[in-house]
């Protein structure tokens, strides 16, 4: 599943697994080399500095490799692309076009990716089985060796899916947090969906929103005021009862 661009593939395997980080590596250095324009590094990311020594990743790219990666030094990789690691403290939010192998990974870990922009490719190797199971409902990774299925639909109501994708076009995703304006035309939403008795779980709304480009802290904004409208006990106002319906039309 694409967000911005960005292409994502599940590793199965854990990080003591060398077959696994091997296996990541030599995807993420073989797209590097078939990808001639608009691609950075490499990058190994894991969890802190001390999983790169001593562990099954130095095994996996060697001794001398490893020691140099913990220096914070780059492995060339020919033409002009380089193999480096970053930490979740020293990454910065993402390098442009780059391909993030994620050795270790956890939901905590593959949050902070998800919300970097710009990445070509993220490939994840989990800390432990089961580790990414949330990651993998809500993006639909690319699974090397597993059965390619139909992508499940999050939310089974069209009319909330057509609102949504309307409230996604004409507010302002590309800060972490809604602006005020912004948050005002995300309560009218709402509104207008429970007064014309629409219904869905709080967290299917999270995870469609996160799934279509909205930054987490504003899909959890989202999702704290789906709860807040429909726990009213009585139907929500709205102030322009004409307009509210000439929104709900629209989207019928």
């Amino acid at each position: 599943m694409k967000r911005n661009g960005t292409n994502r593939v599940l590793i199965p395997g854990n990080h003591q697994d060398e077959g696994a980080i091997a296996g990541a590596i030599k995807l993420g250095i073989e797209l590097s080399k078939k990808i001639t324009a608009d691609i950075g590094d490499v990058v190994l990311f894991v969890p802190t500095k001390k999983s790169i020594r001593n562990t099954s990743l130095e095994t996996v790219v060697s001794a001398r490799v490893a020691k140099l990666l913990h220096k914070g030094e780059q492995i060339p990789l020919g033409a002009g692309l380089g193999l480096r690691a970053e930490t979740t403290r020293t990454y910065k939010n993402g390098s442009y076009k780059d391909i993030l192998i994620a050795i270790g990974a956890d939901a905590k870990m593959m949050a902070k990716v998800d919300a970097m922009a710009g990445l070509h490719t993220v490939i994840a190797v989990p800390q432990k089985d089961g580790a990414l199971d949330s990651w993998v409902e809500t993006w639909s990774p690319l699974i090397p060796g597993a059965e390619k299925v139909a992508e499940e639909q999050i939310i089974s109501d069209g009319i909330i899916e057509t609102a949504l994708t309307e409230l996604s076009t004409s507010i302002d995703l590309s800060e972490k947090v809604l602006a005020k304006q912004d948050k005002k035309q995300v309560d009218l939403t709402i509104r207008v969906l429970r007064r014309n008795k629409h219904q869905e779980k709080p967290a299917e709304i999270k995870t469609w929103a996160v799934k279509h480009g909205w930054p987490k802290k504003a899909a959890d904004e989202l999702k704290d005021q789906w709860k807040k409208v429909y726990a009213l006990k009585n139907m929500p106002r709205v102030k322009d009862a004409g307009i509210a319906q000439k929104m709900y039309e629209g989207w019928v």
